[in-house]
Formats: structure tokens, C-alpha cells, sequence
């Protein structure tokens, strides 16, 4: 006889049978019901555990960053943790299901590693990078519909935002395949089109979920904070149709009411060596704002400019719109090109009509970079055609596209099909031989892929015709963890025909190396072991596949970026190492400087092509000067509390070209807000904002001490004096008279961002204010002492009267953008994040602001009909608000006002 039972047993049948002395037990609702054998459907293994996932709800509940209970490590106290608890319940109503094998994992992924945990039932442990892995204690008997079963686990770190917790938890069980647990998967708000995490439950404890630490100040963005920290002065909008982003050198209008109307389209003139071409891409865009080219339109005289002036940078322009006509005199076709994006962006949406100006304007940096890491997390060619095309209306010139890291390589290479055979794809396996483990809960198809040669060839011709240099980044030697797979499969593969010198001839991999090492992001096999010349055959080979790649599309690669940064301890017991220290020919003397050694010999590969070199700081300041070459960018991503300035400050005494990078500024993967729905990473900025960034002051990084906190809310000292050790050596000594550096990037790195509009709302409207500090030296800015100086809240060289000149053009700005140019990013598609609002009630009264002017403003009460915000209105009942794009289509996200 057959006895149904209200738990799932996760156990092999065979085991049953035995324990049941010949019963078999069929989980059902019922307890009681019996059955004959010629009632019982039998479910394959497969459909046992594709049913599990199917049913089984997971919830991550974050309790505390400020725990007092933290387990000690390694026999010594842990001073800071975060505390969670993961529960598994299988909801009653839902059939049950036997597994046949005793052994079942459930696997989910975990930016922070556990390094404590306790549950009755389960064991949990970190296997590698974010890979986490729960199986069943020997006494667990199955679930039980209805019961919830928990693990509770502590981590050494900190988590801020909902969206690091990682979605795609996936049920694996030997012999069948892997199947992702339904609960887990993403969602996306129709309304908003943000995403949806059901198996996160939402931090709502500000005291302990908010707080990074227990000394930590910052206060959560709640919408009385919002309304607060708006700037109170106020200006009128009339300069809006005046406005051109980025900023001009210089505008002069002679008629404010004066307008010239293009309805009837533009003629184009072009005079001498600018062609049509390299100046196409404005005219599409003009386009799509309904100033199309017409013969019988407004003449648009284009040309070089004839008299040259010693200041005169590339790019430079100069723009005059008259009654009758439109004249630009350009320093070369890159100029020519940001001369009709200015004119475009003197165009409203949904007018034909143009203001008559005359403009005189050049770039104030060289480099004006955006970074995109597809590697991480995947992002289509059709998300990076979008973003050139926005790059070039804002006249940034630098494509920095990181390639390859331990989650992925996502370039197609025509000598090394492994990479993106392998490389490019996660799957719900652990063993990396057909593809790599589902790192980032990557388990999903959605976030991964890569660029054809075709693809990538594209991408660059794009960029071309947007006057954008493409910078690729295949980082090296650590983050490799995707390439070093890769040819550890091509190896077993040639090892396979027997052809040993082949397998060997790009492996990256010492089979006999047994350095136990845990990088950064706590992978324990992720850097490249550069002790062995195949890793330099590798390289080699990498590099000439990419220059012929580039050149096959006509986008010749100037400028190489290598990498170089957060490398661990690795290559410590590997043999082919200790024989290479060994060597006394050598000139790196230990282990310690081997890192330096691959950086200066990659370093001079690059270079020996004909292409700059550049990489991150960290990893370029351990080498030595005299055996690098001459050209290098070194990229700063040092915080400005942690001594950003210094590194600056030593590189550029190297007469390196230096490009800024500052996390807390730059790194547009952290929050717009210290809000826990807000997507992204805290560890050097608890809020990167569109404000913020415009506030940058790139010649003057000690500056910032003087306005900006830390991490933890705090005020913070910097000393930009000449300073030295006990023995006289300096330590630190202010910038090179007159030194300035080569430009700033946008970062947008991907841990956290897992689909294009995800990356759009983390890229815009920030990529604006990028643009704005890039292309443009505001008047306020305070010119760096190159004297030193000792900078604090106290210390006053920025003075009131310079914060009141920020704080209106900033006004100026937000108005600019929320009243003309994110209409524009609405026409292109652009899922730009719209602003939380600020929000007040004194009194009975709504009060509301928001951070970009002019966007619509919606409340509701009691849960109501949403009504359009104009001014303080009287409420009564539970109040939420929210904003809407430009062209009303997208809701921003919905807050309740707190009183």
C-alpha cells in the first residue's frame, strides 16, 4: 500500500524503500489519504528536482550591518559583520517530489563571502569569487510543505543596496541538470521599468540595514532629506533656450528675442578639406530633432578656420547663427562636428526655432572618457551604438571598453575561438570545462554574450563617425580568470589529439603552482601566472589579433589599456616562478617585484606596435619608471579621503599622462542616493550624483576637503604640502607647476548592473555633468596652490561667494537638462534615471523639489489616483510621490513623504 505524506524527501528512493520497509512515500497535502499502486504517476529525477525549482520560495533577509554578535575568525574577534538569514519554504498546495540522489546542492551567488554560519539543517560554503553553495546536513529529512527551514550566515563586509544581492539561485543534483529556482529570477515593474527582486526582503531598518558601520552618519535620502538638501536659491528659466551642454567658452547674444526657424531644414556648404562624412553623424542627429537637410533650407556654411590661433585646441569651433544663415569655422572636422552638436543642442524639442547666437568654444580636456564594463555583465552592440551616439552629442571623445574579466571575455579573437567558445558564457555548472560558473548570478542567458569580429568592427566605425577613440582593456594579470579557463580547455582539447606543443602554446595556467591566494573580489585561481613565456605568447597573439581587427575597420588603436590593477598574492609556490627568481640574469630580484616585471615587459609589447600604453594606478606605481616607456596613461582610482591627490601627485612626477578616475566622484556604479533600492556598490561613495559630479573640481583635488564627506558621512583633512619621512626622503609633494591633467572618465564597472537599462539609468543623466566638467572650466573653480597647501571644512580657499556661483549654475544646468535635453534622451530611448522627489508636509501642505527642474512631479493620497504637482497644495491621509520622464511615458520611483 501507498501512504501519501506533506513533506518532500531529498533523499535517495532507494533509501526510502528501505527505511519504509517497502512503502514507498509520495508526498502529497493529505496525511492520511491511501493509495493503490496503479494510482501512483512516477516522476523522473529531472522533473523531481525541475519541480523543486519550480516551487521552492527562497527569501534573503538582510538583518543588520552593525551586528554585536559577530563569530570570531580564525580564533580572533571580528570587530564588523553583516548578519542574514537565507529561509526555504515550500508553500503548501504544491505536490511534492523525491530526488534520487542524496546529494543536492542549491548554489547562489554572494559578493561578500561567508565566513560564519548556523542553521539545524544545512551547511553553507564559499566555494570561489561570489559562488556560494547549501547542501543538506546528514540529519535533514526532507522539507516539510509549509515549514520554513533558515541558515543564518554572517559576513565580513558591509551590504548597502538591494541589488547585490544576486539573483538566479539554481537546485543541482549529480547526474541531472541544474535548474534555476523560479523564486530567484528578476522581475521588471512595468511602470517604472525597474527591476524587482521577490526573494530580497526590502530593508526597511534604517538604524541597522542603512548604516554601513556603526560610526557611520549618513543620513537615508528620505524624501524630507531630499527637500532639504536642494539648493534655496532660485532663478528663472529664461536662459534655458540659450543653453548649450557642454557648456561654451564663450556666447555672445545680441537679441534675446530674436530666433532663426529651420522648419524648413538645413542646406550644408562645406568649404575645403572637412567632407561629409566625418560630419554625418550630426546631421542624423539634428534629424531626429526635425532639422532634416533640404536644398532649399537654411544655408549652413561649414569650414576650416583660417586664422589660427596659438590657443586654439582640436575640436575647437566657432558657431554663428545670424537671421539668414548659419556659419561654422572649425580648427579641424572633430571641431566642425561639435559645432552642429552645439547647434543641435540649441534646439528644443518640438521647436523649429533657433536663437541667434555666436559662440567661440573648445574642449577644456583632451580626454573625455566614458569606461563601459561589458565583461562582468554583458551589454549588447545595440546598448553601445546608443551610447556613442550620446557621447558624441555631448562631444566626450574616449571609449574605454573593459573586455575581459573573471565573468566573461566578450570579445570575439580570429586566432583564439576558445575565448569566446568558453569565456563568454555562464552556465549552471561549477566544473569551467564548457563554459564558466555562473559568477554574478549569471546562470541566466540574459547577461551574457559577446562581440563578433564583425560586431566589434562596427562598434569602432560608430565611434569613428563620432569622432570617439575606442580604448579596449583585456585586464591583465589579474581579473583573468575568463582567459585562463579558456586556454586551460584549449590545452585538454590539444592534450586530447596528442599534440602537446599546441596545447602548451598559450596556456596561462602552472599545473604545479599550489599558491593559496584569494583576490579582491575572493577568486582563488584568477590571475594569469606570468612567470611563463606562453603567457607572453598569449599576449602577443591578443594584442595582434586586436590591431588588425582595428585597423580592418579603419579605427587605428592608438591608446592600449593593459589592466595591471588588484593583482593577489599568487605565483608564490609556482615552480616555473622560483626557477625564473632564480635565474640571477633577471633584474627583479624576488617574488614581490614580479608583478612589476609583467607590467614593464607588457608594457614595451604594447608600445613596440605602435600603441600608447595605459592602466590603473595601483598596479603602474609598483614599477619602475626607467624600465617603462616614455607614453603612459595611468588612470586614478584612489578616493579622494584616501589620498587621490597623492597618487596623482606621484605619477604625474613621473611625467606620466594622467587621467582621473576618482571612485566617489566617477564611478557611476555607486547609488544616486543612500537609498537601498538605489542599484550599486558603496565602497568609496555612498552617493554619486548628478549634482555631485557637476561640483567636481578636477584640477584641485585637495579642494574637496573643504565640502565633500567620506564614506561614513564624515569630514575628512587633506595636507598637500611637501612632505617627508624620518630619514628625509619625500613622501608626498604638491603637483608639477603648471601640471594639468589629460582628461576624466566616466566608470561604469558592471557587478551590479545585469541588463542595458540598467546600465542606461546608471550612465544617465550623470554621462551630462561628465560632459560638463570635461568639456568645461566653470568660473567657480579653485585654481590649484601648487605651493601646497593644508585643506579642511575650516580652511574657506572656496569661498562663499564662489559656492553661491556653483550653486545658480548648477540650477542653471538642471534646469537646462530637465527642461530641453532629457526630451531628447526620451526621443533616442535613453532609460535615464528619473530622480526621487523631495517632499515636505508643514501644516497639512505639500511641499516638493526635485534634483533635474522640470521634470513632471505626481503625488497621491491614500493610495489614489496619482495627481500632477504644481505648487504647495494642501493634503490630508498618507501621501507618496514620484516624477516622470520628460515625455510623461516612464514613472520614476514611488516614495512615501515622511512628515
Amino acid at each position: 500500500m501507498i501512504r501519501k505524506t506533506s513533506y518532500i524527501s531529498v533523499i535517495a528512493t532507494s533509501l526510502l524503500l528501505s527505511a519504509c520497509q517497502g512503502e514507498v512515500v509520495v508526498p502529497s497535502e493529505s496525511n492520511t489519504e491511501i493509495v493503490t499502486p496503479d494510482k501512483v504517476v512516477a516522476l523522473t529525477a529531472q522533473e523531481q528536482l525541475n519541480g523543486l525549482a519550480k516551487h521552492l520560495q527562497v527569501q534573503y533577509h538582510f538583518l543588520s550591518n552593525v551586528e554585536t554578535d559577530c563569530p570570531e575568525l580564525n580564533g580572533e574577534a571580528v570587530k564588523h559583520c553583516y548578519s542574514a538569514e537565507i529561509s526555504l519554504i515550500l508553500p503548501k498546495g504544491n505536490a511534492a517530489y523525491v530526488i534520487e540522489k542524496q546529494l543536492w546542492q542549491l548554489n547562489y551567488s554572494q559578493v561578500y563571502p561567508s565566513y560564519a554560519s548556523s542553521s539545524e539543517h544545512f551547511n553553507l560554503l564559499h566555494l570561489n569569487g561570489d559562488m556560494h553553495q547549501i547542501s543538506p546536513k546528514a540529519a535533514f529529512n526532507g522539507f516539510k510543505t509549509g515549514q520554513e527551514y533558515k541558515v543564518k550566515l554572517w559576513v565580513k563586509s558591509t551590504l548597502i543596496t538591494e541589488s547585490e544581492l544576486m539573483p538566479n539561485y539554481w537546485l543541482a543534483s549529480e547526474g541531472l541538470t541544474a535548474a534555476i529556482i523560479d523564486s530567484t529570477r528578476s522581475q521588471v515593474n512595468k511602470e517604472t521599468g525597474l527591476e524587482i527582486q521577490p526573494w530580497v526582503v526590502p530593508f526597511t531598518d534604517i538604524a541597522k540595514q542603512i548604516k554601513s558601520a556603526p560610526d557611520d552618519v549618513n543620513q537615508y535620502a528620505s524624501t524630507q532629506w531630499l527637500y532639504d538638501n536642494e539648493p534655496k536659491v532660485t532663478i528663472d528659466s529664461s536662459h534655458v533656450a540659450f543653453a548649450i551642454t557642454p557648456t561654451p567658452k564663450s556666447i555672445e547674444i545680441a537679441d534675446k528675442q530674436a530666433r532663426l526657424d529651420l522648419a524648413n531644414g538645413l542646406q550644408v556648404k562645406l568649404n575645403g578639406a572637412i567632407k561629409y562624412p566625418q560630419l554625418a553623424a550630426a546631421f542624423e542627429r539634428l534629424a531626429t530633432l526635425g532639422i532634416k537637410e533640404s536644398s532649399t533650407g537654411i544655408v549652413v556654411n561649414i569650414e576650416l578656420n583660417n586664422n589660427k590661433n596659438a590657443d586654439w585646441r582640436s575640436g575647437h569651433y566657432q558657431l554663428t547663427i545670424n537671421d539668414s544663415a548659419i556659419i561654422i569655422k572649425a580648427q579641424d572636422s572633430s571641431g566642425a562636428f561639435y559645432g552642429l552638436q552645439s547647434l543641435a543642442s540649441l534646439v528644443t524639442v518640438g521647436s523649429t526655432k533657433v536663437p541667434l547666437v555666436s559662440v567661440d568654444d573648445q574642449p577644456y580636456y583632451d580626454y573625455r572618457g566614458q569606461h563601459v564594463d561589458v565583461a562582468r555583465n554583458f551589454h549588447s552592440k545595440e546598448f553601445m551604438f546608443s551610447l556613442i551616439k550620446q557621447m558624441g552629442a555631448y562631444k566626450l571623445n574616449k571609449l574605454h571598453l573593459h573586455l575581459a574579466e573573471d565573468e566573461g571575455w566578450r570579445l570575439e579573437l580570429p586566432s583564439l575561438p576558445e575565448l569566446t567558445k568558453v569565456g563568454s558564457k555562464r552556465c549552471l555548472d561549477l566544473s569551467d570545462k564548457q563554459c564558466l560558473q555562473p559568477q554574478l548570478g549569471g546562470g541566466a542567458s540574459n547577461s551574457d554574450g559577446y562581440y563578433s569580429i564583425d560586431d566589434y568592427q562596427e562598434i569602432l566605425r560608430m565611434a569613428t563617425k563620432h569622432h570617439i577613440q575606442v580604448i579596449p582593456s583585456l585586464d591583465m594579470p589579474g581579473h583573468s580568470r575568463a582567459a585562463i579557463k579558456a586556454m586551460e580547455a584549449r590545452y585538454h582539447y590539444y592534450m586530447s589529439k596528442e599534440n602537446e606543443s599546441e596545447a602548451k602554446r598559450y596556456l596561462l595556467t602552472d599545473f604545479d603552482d599550489k599558491t593559496q591566494y584569494s583576490s579582491i573580489q575572493n577568486y582563488n585561481d584568477n590571475t594569469l601566472n606570468i612567470c611563463m613565456e606562453s603567457t607572453y605568447t598569449f599576449v602577443d597573439r591578443v594584442l595582434d589579433d586586436l590591431k588588425a581587427m582595428h585597423q580592418a575597420a579603419e579605427h587605428p588603436l592608438a591608446l592600449y589599456h593593459i589592466g595591471a590593477d588588484e593583482t593577489a598574492g599568487a605565483w608564490l609556490e609556482s615552480p616555473v616562478c622560483k626557477a625564473l627568481i632564480a635565474d640571477k640574469s633577471n633584474d627583479f630580484g624576488d617574488a614581490e617585484h614580479l608583478g612589476a616585471h609583467f607590467i614593464e615587459r607588457v608594457s614595451h609589447m604594447v608600445v613596440s606596435k605602435g600603441i600608447a600604453v595605459g592602466g590603473w594606478n595601483d598596479g603602474l606605481k609598483e614599477t619602475d619608471v626607467t624600465k617603462m616607456p616614455a607614453d603612459v596613461y595611468s588612470y586614478i582610482w584612489d578616493a579622494l579621503p584616501w589620498g587621490a591627490h597623492k597618487q596623482v601627485s606621484e605619477q604625474a612626477h613621473r611625467n606620466w599622462n594622467i587621467v582621473l578616475a576618482t571612485p566617489d566622484v566617477l564611478y557611476f556604479d555607486f547609488p544616486y542616493q543612500i537609498d537601498p533600492k538605489e542599484r550599486g556598490y558603496n565602497w568609496a561613495s555612498r552617493r554619486v550624483t548628478t549634482r555631485s559630479l557637476f561640483n567636481f573640481m578636477p584640477n584641485n583635488l585637495p579642494i574637496h576637503a573643504e565640502f565633500r564627506l567620506d564614506t561614513l558621512g564624515k569630514n575628512y583633512k587633506v595636507n598637500d604640502t611637501k612632505q617627508q619621512d624620518k630619514s628625509g626622503k619625500v613622501i608626498h609633494q604638491p603637483l608639477p607647476k603648471n601640471f594639468r591633467v589629460r582628461g576624466i572618465q566616466g566608470q561604469l564597472w558592471s557587478e551590479t548592473v545585469r541588463s542595458d537599462e540598467q546600465a542606461e539609468y546608471m550612465i544617465y543623466p550623470r554621462l551630462l555633468a561628465l560632459a560638463e566638467r570635461a568639456w568645461h572650466q566653470a568660473n567657480w573653480q579653485v585654481p590649484y596652490n601648487d605651493m601646497g597647501e593644508k585643506y579642511s571644512k575650516d580652511s574657506h580657499f572656496f569661498t562663499e561667494k564662489l559656492r553661491q556661483f556653483r550653486d545658480k549654475q548648477w540650477l542653471a544646468f538642471s534646469q537646462t537638462l530637465g527642461e530641453k535635453e532629457l526630451a531628447k534622451l526620451d526621443l533616442a530611448g535613453v532609460f535615464y534615471r528619473v530622480p526621487t522627489v523631495g517632499a515636505t508636509i508643514e501644516f497639512g501642505v505639500l511641499s516638493a523639489n526635485l534634483a533635474i527642474k522640470g521634470l513632471p512631479i505626481e503625488y497621491r493620497t491614500n493610495q489614489g489616483k496619482w495627481q500632477n504637482y504644481q505648487e504647495p497644495i494642501k493634503v490630508n491621509g498618507p501621501v507618496q510621490i514620484r516624477a516622470r520622464t520628460r515625455d510623461k511615458q516612464r514613472a520614476g520611483r514611488t516614495m512615501t513623504v515622511t512628515k
